[in-house]
């Protein structure tokens, strides 16, 4: 491969991650029905044409933005909750506090959660997975606690693991609308204080 053909991939995938960085900012602040190719184009100087020469339609550009969230940010933290990070709620703690400094991807995973609930909408499976996997990650952790006897064995871990993640997505909601009243930090260090009582 010559020298000039190098630095025209090189250029193509620094363009592919600067499109990915603006789709990521309009589906959050627009959705994605209501974000436009035309505008995302637009925004990293490029004709939609030209845009649909990285991408092949706005449903793959979609699907591309879900899993450039993923690398960046939830396979890493998804490590947080292993059976290492304890107490229990450490990881989640972590979890938390990084996400505070990402305001932009908690826009976009909030805003594509609502619209994902059509069952016509491009991210509905994407999303209903990604919740089963979420809640099995948990669930198993919290096996591995009540097995080693800290969690008491009358307790519905599914149950807990579905409470956990409803207490995250309505913080962030209530963090996103209320940024300077809500802490999300410190409104799940008091809930994880409750429900550890209630589980030992």
């Amino acid at each position: 491969m010559t020298e000039t053909n190098e630095n025209k991939k090189r250029e193509r995938r620094d363009r592919k991650e600067e499109i990915l960085i603006k789709a990521t900012e309009l589906f959050g602040t627009y959705g994605f029905r209501g974000t436009s190719l035309a505008s995302i184009a637009q925004g990293v100087g490029l004709t939609e044409p030209g845009l649909l020469h990285y991408f092949s339609s706005k449903v793959d550009l979609l699907q591309r933005v879900l899993e450039y969230r993923d690398k960046k940010d939830v396979e890493r933290l998804m490590g947080e909750f292993s059976p290492e990070s304890q107490p229990l709620f450490n990881g989640f703690k972590r979890l938390i506090a990084n996400n505070e400094k990402k305001p932009v991807m908690i826009r976009l995973f909030t805003v594509l959660v609502g619209e994902s609930i059509r069952q016509d909408h491009p991210s509905h499976d994407y999303f209903k997975d990604r919740y089963t996997n979420t809640r099995k990650k948990i669930v198993e952790n919290l096996s591995i606690l009540s097995e080693a006897g800290e969690i008491k064995q009358d307790v519905n871990i599914e149950k807990v693991a579905t409470l956990i993640i409803a207490i995250l997505d309505g913080l962030q909601i209530q963090w996103l609308l209320h940024p300077e009243e809500v802490s999300m930090s410190e409104s799940f260090d008091l809930f994880s204080k409750i429900l550890q009582s209630y589980l030992s």
